[in-house]
C-alpha cells in the first residue's frame, strides 16, 4: 500500500480524455492499476458507505486500499444522504493521503441503496443533494469533489441540466453524467441528449457515462453531448485496452491493433498477481468466476475456458486454465 505523494497524478482536463467509472464489486485497486496503466485519464473506487466509514466498519476499509501499482489520478467515492455523516467521511478519505478527489454517488439506481434515501433518490430531493454537496465540498477541500449522477428519475422527470447547476452552484468541481434514467438502471441505451442539457447548464466539466463499450462508442457520445470526457464501466471490464483505443480515437490517431490472445494473457495474468497482492490469493478464484473471464471473452474456446474457471478451487487452477487456451490459439 501507499500514499497519494507516491501514486498522484494530474486530473483530467484539457483534451477529451476516458476515466474509469466506478463498479461494486470490481474496482478495486488492482482493476484501476490496469485501467490506468493501459490508458485512463482517472479512476474511481468501488462506493463507500459514510455511515460506515465514520463507524469504523470493518467492511468499509478495505474499498479504500491503495496499491502502489495504482499510478495517476484516483477518486474515492462516497454515498450516503446526511451532509454532516457526509463531510466526516470526505474528511477521513481526505486524512488517508491516497486519494486525488472525492467523488459522490447521487446516482445509484440499486434498490437497496434507493430505499436508503441514498444514490438516486438524491434526484427528488435537489434541496438536500445541493446540502450534500456543500457539505462534501468545504470537507474534502483541498481535494476537488465530483459527483456521479444521472439524467433524472424517469423519462417523465428529466433534470439533468437542473442537478449539474445544484452540483455546481454547491462546490462541485466536475459532474459525471449517467445517460439512462434511474429507472432503466443498465437497460436500454443511453440519451445523449439530456447529457447535452448538462453540459449547456453549467462551466464546470461533465463527464458523459453509459452504454461506452468501445472507442466508437466513445467518440460518438462527446460528439453529440459536448462533455469534457467519458467515463466507461463495464465496456472495461475484461478489456482494459479500451483506453487506449479511445484514448487515440479521440486525439484522431490510428487506432492500435487489437488485442492478441498472448496480450490478453499478459493483462490476466498482470491483473491476477495484482489482486494477489491486493486481498490475498483467495480473492481470486472468486473474481475469475465474476469478471475476469472477460479478458478472453470472443475467442474460441473461451466458453469452456469459463466453465473450467467455475470449477478452479485455486489461483493455480485458474492460471493454468488461461494459459492452456492462449497456448491452443497460438
Amino acid at each position: 500500500m501507499t500514499g497519494a505523494s507516491e501514486v498522484g497524478g494530474a486530473p483530467p482536463t484539457g483534451r477529451p480524455f476516458a476515466t474509469l467509472a466506478p463498479m461494486a464489486e470490481i474496482t478495486d485497486s488492482a482493476f484501476r492499476a490496469v485501467a490506468l496503466e493501459a490508458g485512463a485519464a482517472a479512476a474511481t473506487t468501488e462506493m463507500v458507505c459514510a455511515a460506515g466509514l465514520v463507524r469504523d466498519s470493518k467492511n468499509t476499509k478495505p474499498l479504500l486500499a491503495r496499491l502502489a501499482d495504482e499510478r495517476g489520478f484516483v477518486a474515492a467515492q462516497l454515498y450516503g444522504h446526511d451532509p454532516r455523516e457526509l463531510a466526516e467521511a470526505a474528511r477521513i478519505v481526505a486524512a488517508l493521503g491516497r486519494f486525488q478527489a472525492v467523488d459522490f454517488n447521487a446516482g445509484c439506481p440499486m434498490r437497496r441503496i434507493v430505499e436508503n434515501g441514498d444514490g438516486a433518490a438524491l434526484m427528488r430531493d435537489p434541496a438536500l443533494l445541493g446540502r450534500c454537496v456543500a457539505a462534501l465540498a468545504a470537507a474534502s477541500a483541498p481535494l476537488p469533489l465530483w459527483v456521479k449522477t444521472r439524467i433524472g428519475t424517469d423519462p417523465e422527470h428529466p433534470a439533468a441540466a437542473l442537478l449539474a447547476r445544484v452540483c455546481e452552484e454547491n462546490g462541485a468541481a466536475l459532474v459525471t453524467m449517467h445517460g439512462r434514467f434511474a429507472s432503466r438502471a443498465h437497460a436500454g441505451d443511453p440519451e445523449p441528449r439530456f447529457v447535452a442539457d448538462a453540459v449547456s447548464a453549467v462551466r464546470i466539466p461533465v463527464v458523459a457515462n453509459g452504454g461506452v463499450r468501445s472507442a466508437a462508442d466513445a467518440a460518438s457520445f462527446l460528439e453529440n453531448t459536448g462533455a469534457a470526457g467519458v467515463a466507461i464501466a463495464r465496456g472495461a471490464v475484461g478489456a482494459p485496452w479500451i483506453f487506449g483505443e479511445t484514448r487515440a480515437a479521440l486525439a484522431g490517431l490510428p487506432a492500435p491493433p487489437p488485442p492478441t490472445p498472448t496480450l490478453r494473457l499478459k493483462e490476466f495474468l498482470r491483473h491476477l498477481d495484482l489482486i494477489e497482492r491486493l486481498s490475498g490469493p483467495d480473492a481470486i478464484v472468486p473474481a475469475a468466476r465474476r469478471h475476469l473471464f472477460n479478458y478472453f471473452r470472443g475467442l474460441p474456446g473461451a466458453a469452456a475456458m469459463r466453465r473450467r474457471f467455475q470449477e478452479a478451487r485455486c489461483a493455480m487452477d485458474i492460471r493454468e486454465a488461461a494459459r492452456a487456451l492462449v497456448e491452443e490459439l497460438n
